[in-house]
């Protein structure tokens, strides 16, 4: 019987040290694989073309090739069984971005680092290339840090309670995902005396830094700050922080899992405009009915309207608007005048707050085209002119005027303290102390622009002029 259990100790340890790798005559190693099947995850074909040599395509979003190839942007992937004792390359193919970018990486996706600049380069199709020792077998890499549903709701936990927030859920998503909307002011304070702001984000699903915005400005709110505690007794906030949930899950760069560009598919009922017409997507109809109500019941109408975004501007490209109209003297109304001049005065109000240096230069002249297309802003404008102040707002993911370093989701969340605090001083009628330059077109001193052909995007559902 000893020798029995001798000869069976002996096989298990064999058996063991074949399974963990260890021992004299290891197996062989499990092999580099690189997926995207994850929530946000997205890309193309995968090919390895030598040890530790990869080629990434990034994907069409749902696969649907007759979309723009400036739609081939988002990829996120995660990297298994990474060689970590030698450099690993990959390339991205099929790109519709054309610029030079660092990507980021993670090993747990809670901690995000850029590439070095001297990890990434363009090899001679314009093609990113990357080349780096992971520390790790495991690793997410994406084109810029991504902000998942479950990172909403994971933020949604940690703000629940707070007396000044109330979480609701208007509607569901096409797949049935929770919409949510967060109504943000002081329950005490005389709703007469309120103004009310309300806000859209992720329309465009992976355009994630609406996101570090928004817990920015919503942290900023709920801090017991003098500040927030003025802008919680002044004001009703509704903010919509993820429209297109759908896509942002699927992976998708811009559309809903249905290929749908909520965008540019307000389509306003003829007959009656303030309606939409049957044939809008449900997640448009959703937040125009929230907005519908909230300017025909009882309670203060919307003041500001703001439709957050990301644009595939080039590295240097800063935070930028698209106001509407132009001045009198331009040749506008006295309205479309009066709504451009607000306009200039948020901006304005957003640069003292934020810095002149991290905003582009508002045009000399916003031009009257977005009017006879289906935006949210037309919504807005169609059917309240210049009582409401609505512009949407283009954060980049470059340097965006931090150069030479390339911002990080807390610079996003500053900007969205810094938004908060010009809201405010919008509502009271501040006059600000910061006059940004208009833009000529010679262009802007001091901003050097290295494709200046491709700025801002020459794209029919980038621009709004």
């Amino acid at each position: 019987m000893r020798h029995i259990s001798i000869i069976l100790l002996a096989s298990l340890v064999l058996l063991g040290n074949l399974l963990t790798g260890c021992g004299d005559s290891p197996g062989p190693s499990s092999p580099t694989t690189i997926t995207s099947s994850f929530e946000s995850g997205s890309i193309g074909k995968t090919v390895k073309t030598s040890n530790a040599v990869w080629e990434l395509t990034i994907a069409d979003d749902n696969n649907n090739a007759t979309l723009p190839a400036s739609w081939r942007s988002w990829w996120y992937v995660r990297m298994d069984n990474a060689i970590t004792d030698s450099p690993t390359t990959f390339t991205l193919k099929n790109s519709g971005w054309l610029y030079y970018y660092l990507p980021i990486y993670s090993y747990d996706q809670k901690t995000w680092h850029r590439f070095d600049e001297s990890e990434v380069t363009r090899n001679e199709g314009g093609e990113l290339v990357v080349r780096k020792q992971f520390a790790q077998p495991t690793v997410w890499i994406a084109r810029f840090y991504p902000y998942t549903f479950t990172d909403l709701e994971l933020y949604l936990r940690r703000i629940a309670g707070n007396p000044f927030l109330e979480i609701q859920i208007p509607e569901y998503s096409q797949n049935g995902r929770p919409l949510y909307l967060l109504k943000l002011t002081d329950p005490n304070s005389p709703v007469a005396a309120k103004k009310r702001v309300f806000i859209h984000a992720r329309t465009h699903p992976a355009e994630t830094p609406p996101s570090f915005l928004l817990e920015g400005l919503i942290n900023s709110l709920l801090s017991g700050s003098s500040d927030a505690a003025t802008l919680l007794a002044t004001t009703e906030f509704y903010i919509f922080p993820m429209h297109n949930v759908d896509g942002v899950i699927a992976g998708t760069y811009r559309s809903t899992p249905q290929s749908e560009n909520l965008e540019v598919m307000w389509y306003l009922d003829t007959t009656d405009p303030l309606n939409l017409r049957a044939d809008a997507p449900h997640e448009v109809k959703v937040i125009q009915q929230y907005a519908k109500r909230l300017m025909t019941d009882s309670g203060p109408p919307v003041v500001v309207a703001l439709n957050l975004h990301a644009s595939n501007s080039e590295p240097d490209i800063r935070t930028f608007f698209f106001p509407h109209f132009g001045a009198l003297e331009q040749g506008y109304s006295a309205t479309q005048a009066a709504l451009w001049n607000s306009q200039l005065r948020f901006i304005d109000l957003l640069a003292t707050r934020y810095g002149d240096d991290l905003l582009e230069p508002p045009p000399a002249d916003g031009g009257a085209g977005f009017a006879n297309n289906p935006f949210p802003e037309t919504w807005w404008w169609t059917n309240f002119q210049d009582q409401v102040m609505a512009m949407t707002i283009e954060m980049t993911y470059g340097r965006a005027g931090f150069a030479p370093r390339w911002i990080t989701p807390d610079d996003t969340r500053q900007l969205g303290s810094a938004l908060l605090l010009a809201i405010g001083d919008y509502n009271n009628g501040s006059v600000p102390a910061v006059k940004t330059a208009r833009k000529t077109a010679d262009g802007v001193p001091g901003r050097q622009l290295l494709y200046p052909a491709w700025y801002p995007p020459n794209a029919a559902d980038e621009l709004k002029y």
